[in-house]
């Protein structure tokens, strides 16, 4: 799921090809998504701080009460935070959920591939031959 998070976010922030080139007002600007997050860290670091801590509680609270993850003892599975508000896990069959967390799965590799792109494209020019297309 991060490598999701961190590709929709390279995405929606760049500038030019097929990005959205979204900006918050107020916050620096960064054309090379590398360096980004030093700029915003060295330029904002109140903001900085506090995502970070936000950050922290979200995931200590996450996985604080679920028994022993170091022993691999937790009550929890590792990603379901059991967010389901509107119950619609309880309508799908054993099959069903067994699907949907294989799509999960999938989808989150192909994440971490574009991801690997990315950093690929950025450290090594011509690397990706379909960014340079699409750019």
């Amino acid at each position: 799921r991060m490598a999701m998070l961190g590709w929709t976010g390279v995405w929606a922030t760049h500038v030019g090809g097929m990005g959205l080139g979204l900006h918050f007002p107020g916050f620096p600007v960064e054309s090379d998504w590398t360096k980004a997050l030093g700029v915003f860290a060295a330029e904002e670091p109140a903001w900085f701080g506090a995502i970070l801590m936000f950050i922290a509680i979200a995931e200590g609270e996450s996985v604080g009460h679920s028994g022993d993850n170091w022993r691999n003892m937790s009550t929890k599975e590792p990603g379901n935070l059991g967010f389901d508000p509107w119950g619609l896990k309880a309508k799908l069959s054993d099959e069903r959920q067994e699907y949907y967390k294989i799509i999960e799965k999938k989808n989150g590799r192909a994440a971490m591939i574009a991801m690997a792109s990315l950093f690929s494209m950025e450290a090594i020019p011509g690397s990706v031959p379909v960014m340079d297309i699409l750019s």
